[in-house]
């Protein structure tokens, strides 16, 4: 879940710092850069080095971690759509369930 979140942070901020990220999740930066190089082997974000100081690393998303938080993000969208529809398709049964006593009870 914590890669999960990193993704999903780099996608809504552009960029971050291993320090933002352990401040923004409150979390060790020991921890932070296990979870980000895991993050970086799978080609999912990139490391780059401010030239002007060189102790400072920003971590973005390569293409391929868009293009994975994008799809996540799709399907997580289709399944609350499916769930509202089996919901919305459970209550229509229970009201027509419910109809169909009453018009029972009058014939």
């Amino acid at each position: 879940m914590r890669k999960w979140g990193i993704l999903v942070y780099l996608e809504q901020h552009g960029q971050a710092t291993a320090s933002e990220l352990s401040d923004a999740f409150t979390v060790t930066r020991t921890l932070i850069s296990r979870n980000t190089w895991r993050l970086i082997q799978d080609n999912l974000i990139q490391s780059q080095v401010n030239q002007t100081d060189r102790r400072i690393v920003r971590l973005t998303l390569t293409i391929n971690g868009q293009e994975t938080v994008q799809k996540s993000v799709r399907q997580v969208q289709a399944n609350l759509k499916d769930s509202n529809q089996s919901y919305n398709l459970n209550k229509l049964t229970k009201q027509v369930e419910t109809l169909s006593q009453q018009l029972a009870k009058i014939n």
